[in-house]
């Protein structure tokens, strides 16, 4: 498999690591749906948050045992990069003077909750509150003075989302 290089020296997600990535995804959207009709929405809404928050713990402590100290935007990039990279999502990365953008060309999250039976409203909410939960709590550990925002959810599969982490001091 042909691997296409990114700014940062990263690549694109292959389609052996986006297709697996998809399937893992659909399973969960497919279980996420029977505990929402077993617990409720809210409630299963509430879960997933904190589950991404115990996954940002435990990506925060992996990533400050490999990574550099301290997070410069530089370094903050690069390990955003390789982070969705092992998720099997392409993302542009444009880098400004204290932000992020990422612009999603791919997400194994979008197609995958919706193979799992999500509908659109289900699976954006599991974004709007997963990602946040999970970026904050990892950005929180390394010492990053920084915001994450989802900016846009694609509504069409044609679309990107769009993600930003901006740093709150220089």
């Amino acid at each position: 498999m042909s691997k296409r290089h990114f700014l940062y020296g990263g690549y694109l997600a292959g389609e052996s690591e986006y297709g697996a990535a998809m399937k893992v995804y659909a399973l969960y959207g497919a279980f996420y749906k029977e505990v929402a009709k077993e617990l409720g929405e809210k409630r299963t809404l509430e879960l997933h948050r904190r589950a991404n928050e115990n996954m940002g713990i435990k990506t925060g402590i992996t990533l400050s045992q490999q990574s550099a100290t301290t997070f410069d935007l530089e370094s903050l990039a690069k390990t955003l990069q390789m982070s969705n990279q092992s998720m099997g999502i392409e993302c542009e990365l444009i880098k400004g003077e204290d932000s992020l953008t990422l612009r999603n060309l791919r997400c194994p999250m979008y197609d995958g909750y919706r193979s799992g039976g999500l509908d659109d409203k289900q699976a954006e909410s599991l974004c709007r509150v997963g990602a946040p939960a999970k970026l904050g709590t990892t950005l929180r550990l390394l010492n990053v003075d920084a915001v994450y925002s989802l900016r846009h959810y694609r509504v069409r599969p044609d679309e990107r989302c769009v993600e930003e982490v901006s740093l709150t001091h220089r």
